[in-house]
């Protein structure tokens, strides 16, 4: 077998293309390289002349007192959350499971549900069972 289709049957035709693209991709470098050369030989030239800082750029001239700060969402008081939230616990069986509440509060359209829960909760208004599932405490709740 000899001619085109010794190349063909050993993928010359491959390893002809894989080989042109190499060539020319090291053609393009060379000559991204050579085109970019100027800078490297003025960085060489200047290597041993002290360096100078930019001039300071002028302090902030905006009013601190204008700006914008960050405020963190308005939570009523636990006692407000506690007038808010009874009537809803008492819609629920005790013990409810927190999401039950969290729903009846979205259906509500309270604000901040979230937040109000784990407020009531870190007052010990909520407690814990343990598997869950949640209680009112009337102690403190009332």
């Amino acid at each position: 077998m000899y001619g085109f289709d010794n190349i063909a049957a050993h993928n010359g035709w491959a390893m002809a293309v894989v080989g042109a693209s190499i060539v020319f991709l090291g053609l393009v470098v060379l000559s991204f390289v050579i085109s970019q050369i100027h800078k490297i030989l003025n960085l060489w030239e200047k290597r041993d002349a002290p360096k100078q800082r930019p001039a300071e750029a002028p302090a902030a001239t905006k009013d601190q007192s204008k700006a914008k700060s960050y405020q963190a969402p308005y939570l009523p008081s636990v006692d407000d959350l506690i007038s808010i939230y009874r009537p809803l616990v008492e819609q629920l069986k005790e013990p409810f499971e927190i999401p039950q509440l969290f729903e009846i509060s979205n259906k509500m359209d309270l604000p901040h549900p979230h937040l109000s829960i784990k407020q009531l909760w870190d007052a010990e208004v909520l407690i814990a069972q343990g598997d869950g599932t949640f209680t009112w405490n009337k102690q403190k709740g009332n």
